[in-house]
């Protein structure tokens, strides 16, 4: 009597695992499907972050930057020819003044 309640048809049973075997192939698909979304976001967002970051003014490249350079080495090299011509210019105070000293 107390067995009565209970259900113990193996087709029950049978169907119930095709059931499980089935939402569980759903629910793999699903999150694959998902997971391959996610993937898919994410890599738009990278993508838009960096050129995002790349529009900013303080990541714009500068398009004088070469002429600037080029500026700049032109600007270091008279300076250091300046720089080579005062050392020349004192060597040579320094020994006119020896000169004029010997003299007197």
């Amino acid at each position: 009597m107390w067995n009565a309640g209970r259900e113990t048809s193996s087709p029950g049973t049978e169907l119930s695992e095709n059931q499980a075997k089935k939402e569980k192939e759903k629910l793999i698909k699903e999150l694959q499907l998902i997971t391959e979304e996610r993937n898919d976001l994410r890599d738009r967002l990278r993508f838009l972050t960096e050129r995002s970051m790349k529009n900013r003014p303080h990541f714009r490249p500068n398009p004088y930057y070469e002429d600037l350079e080029r500026m700049e080495e032109a600007v270091m090299s008279i300076l250091h020819n300046l720089e080579m011509e005062n050392s020349e210019v004192h060597e040579n105070n320094h020994k006119l003044k020896k000169e004029i000293t010997f003299s007197r």
